[in-house]
């Protein structure tokens, strides 16, 4: 959803300030954009906490990052931000954050669970984590290409997430959600660990999308982790999964019995 040019600034300096006060940036880390028009985009300049940011210091970069009649920089991950509009037509707000919890897990490869609760579950789906890439570099946005066409939350190892939507408040609550799951898988990390649900539960779950009419792009939760040593199979779409031995095209026992007794027939013609 394309919007005017000053209700995007307001928007920008609104969510730049609730991200900050909320603890999801420091000093003046992150960056948030807004979609304007297919070649024009309006970004958080560099160098400015976002506690601090108005309406003034934002600018408008083109489909290059280049500033549109201004000789500001943008934020240093204004890449990361182009390359998601790049892959996705239907997202107008993208939200850079550095929020610590969810964070921590990649810094110790501990799985960021984000199928443990029900409405993350409906709403964010499996999170994927990129690879570290250095900042600032062509690499990142190139780690994080594949994973933001299908996810509209991607975690950045070691460094960030980035949420997207078609409104910056869209994004934004992705951020808080994400963010709110990892402190609670803190807490129960503490407690001895969170229980999963069952594939079956899973499922469920993700049917309620179409009943709820959510429309936003996640992965489906696919296989639970204590199936992952198991050779579970999965796919990277919602809703697909099955455990260990479950064949999605078994034969009922009626049907199994049949083909039985026509092996023990065909057998024993040949006899």
């Amino acid at each position: 959803m394309v919007i005017g040019e000053l209700e995007a600034r307001k928007q920008i300096v609104y969510y730049s300030r609730k991200t900050h006060a909320q603890g999801l940036v420091c000093a003046t880390d992150g960056n948030l954009s807004v979609r304007l028009s297919k070649e024009r985009f309006l970004i958080t300049p560099s160098g400015i906490r976002k506690e601090d940011v108005t309406i003034d210091d934002l600018l408008v970069i083109d489909s290059d990052g280049n500033p549109v009649g201004d000789t500001r920089r943008p934020s240093t991950e204004y890449k990361v931000h182009l390359e998601a509009y790049r892959r996705r037509d239907d997202i107008s707000a993208v939200i850079h954050a550095h929020p610590p919890k969810s964070i921590a897990f990649t810094l110790t490869k501990t799985p960021l669970d984000t199928c443990i609760l029900p409405e993350v579950v409906v709403t964010l789906g499996d999170v994927p984590v990129a690879p570290y890439a250095t900042p600032s570099t062509d690499d990142l946005p190139g780690s994080m290409s594949d994973l933001i066409a299908v996810s509209d939350v991607v975690m950045l190892a070691r460094h960030g997430s980035v949420t997207v939507g078609a409104t910056m408040a869209e994004a934004f609550k992705k951020l808080e959600k994400l963010e709110h799951n990892a402190e609670i898988l803190i807490y129960a990390h503490m407690l001895g660990g969170a229980q999963p649900f069952s594939h079956q539960e899973i499922h469920r779950l993700q049917g309620l999308r179409d009943f709820y009419g959510i429309q936003t792009k996640v992965r489906g939760c696919g296989c639970r982790p204590e199936w992952n040593d198991s050779k579970a199979a999965c796919s990277g779409g919602e809703g697909e999964c099955r455990s260990p031995g479950e064949n999605p095209e078994a034969l009922s026992p009626a049907d199994l019995e049949t083909l039985v007794d026509e092996i023990v027939r065909r057998v024993r013609e040949a006899l």
